[in-house]
């Protein structure tokens, strides 16, 4: 990878935009009241037509199971609030032993705790594992509970039914975190050893309470081998790692939000003399992705050696990054082209081809906000379409190896470090090709698309490389490196 320009966000993921919770009772103690999942059950277990006592009765808890003995027309139930739930499924251990035909032990459902509907029964001497999807019986109050169809009781004292491991797991949206970051400072390299890269930084979430990645990344004006970033302090739940090459530091937990604001104004920037440039951006973001200031998208390198362009297209096309679409990257201004180039080592699909429209030489984008654009025409002699943007390698596109004959390489990728320009672009088959040309992977971008959410993932702050100088008492000077 080449140098990078920017910064990174906290992860997630890929980037998966819901939130599993689990309502569970193991039985593990004599109590009603268990809660073993993720999530609290809204109550504890209710009986009806018995005495309420977890350790008696005929329907009870006896050896880390739910026991039922004898039972006529006795009941027991317990509900969950699913609200906002896309999914939900029941699942439970279940033994029987000696009942018989027509004896039952059923499961029901209910999304009012009123109505309810049978999803299974159980009788005769047998054990397995029950599982259903309960998703229409989403609701503030979805209720299950067992009992006897036939309110008789089991004749047998051998009659005996037990469930264990009962469990509702039900998927919800996950809200993105919030970060708030503010820091517009003036640094001297020459008197202060370093400087933090924030003022203020704040992390929220209305669904979690921990976080599994936060990069830092001098995005503006990134001096490879000078410019430095460093975790300072003792933060025992976060581990941290420098990409000299990229100017980024990743933060690594999971650890809590607390916890990672600490490491944020922990971290500091440093830089050795002569300092070139006089402004420094640092992008801090929530997640694995880069973050480009001047787009407001994220863009990350998906490593996949040989990949077709066309897989590689709709590959990107079911990735999702905090709600946010994913697309093959559209590179369309020497920031964004530069900076995306700088994520990888060696040849990467982006979106662009003259294999669909109006055929050969006719350079389009196929993915993103920019599908069906237009940016250049023709040949390596070609020109770009005024107010669009191409950076090709030096002789490119030239379909190679013989340009008088059309369709010989349609789709665009990132030149390999070592040949040509660098961050430009070349010409390939769909297939990619040999050596330093081979396919190492493809960028995938996020942000831009209709539909997509408004986040809030991400923070930006600056220092202003200046000195002060006093040379009298009268006159202060001021010296920008």
């Amino acid at each position: 990878m080449k140098r990078k320009l920017l910064i990174i966000i906290v992860l997630l993921c890929t980037h998966i935009l819901s939130a599993q919770d689990t309502y569970r009772d193991e039985f593990n103690t004599v109590s009603y009241n268990n809660n073993n999942g993720s999530s609290n059950w809204s109550g504890d277990w209710d009986e009806e037509n018995d005495d309420d006592d977890p350790a008696a009765g005929f329907i009870r808890i006896t050896g880390n199971t739910l026991r039922f003995f004898r039972i006529g027309d006795e009941i027991i139930s317990r509900s969950a609030d699913l609200t906002g739930a896309t999914v939900a499924t029941l699942s439970f251990d279940w033994e029987t032993d000696n009942i018989e035909s027509n004896e039952e032990l059923l499961i029901q459902v209910s999304d009012d705790g009123i109505s309810f509907d049978t999803l299974g029964s159980f009788t005769g001497t047998t054990t397995g594992t029950f599982t259903e999807d309960i998703t229409a019986y989403i609701s503030a109050n979805t209720t299950i509970r067992f009992l006897d169809p036939d309110t008789t009781v089991w004749t047998s004292t051998g009659d005996i039914a037990e469930i264990d491991n009962i469990q509702i797991e039900a998927i919800f949206p996950d809200e993105p975190p919030v970060i708030v970051v503010t820091g517009d400072q003036h640094f001297c390299p020459n008197g202060a050893n370093s400087a933090p890269v924030v003022e203020t930084v704040s992390i929220t979430d209305p669904d979690d309470v921990n976080l599994e990645q936060l990069t830092i990344q001098v995005s503006t004006g990134y001096q490879n081998g000078s410019d430095l970033l460093v975790l300072t302090g003792v933060h025992p739940n976060i581990t941290d790692s420098w990409d000299v090459t990229e100017g980024r530091l990743t933060l690594t937990g999971p650890a809590t939000f607390a916890d990672f604001e600490a490491a944020v104004l922990a971290t500091v920037f440093s830089s050795t003399p002569p300092v070139l440039g006089v402004l420094r951006e640092f992008s801090i973001v929530l997640g694995s992705p880069l973050y480009l200031p001047e787009t407001g998208h994220y863009y990350e390198f998906i490593s996949s050696l040989g990949i077709r362009w066309d897989d590689a297209r709709d590959e990107a096309e079911l990735r999702t990054f905090f709600g946010l679409q994913g697309y093959m990257a559209t590179l369309t201004s020497t920031i964004e082209a530069t900076f995306a180039g700088d994520q990888i080592t060696g040849t990467g699909w982006i979106g662009a081809s003259d294999n669909f429209g109006s055929g050969e030489g006719e350079w389009r984008w196929e993915t993103g906000p920019e599908a069906g654009t237009i940016f250049w025409n023709g040949d390596e002699t070609g020109t770009v379409v005024p107010g669009e943007f191409a950076f090709w390698n030096n002789n490119e596109p030239n379909d190679y190896p013989d340009d008088a004959i059309p369709g010989q390489e349609n789709y665009a990728h990132i030149t390999d470090d070592t040949i040509g320009i660098q961050n430009s672009w070349n010409d390939l088959p769909i297939t990619g090709g040999g050596g330093a040309y081979v396919a190492q992977g493809y960028i995938v971008e996020y942000g831009g698309l209709p539909g997509d959410p408004v986040l809030q993932i991400s923070g930006v702050t600056r220092l202003r490389i200046s000195c002060t100088v006093i040379t009298n008492r009268n006159k202060t000077y001021r010296v920008n490196y």
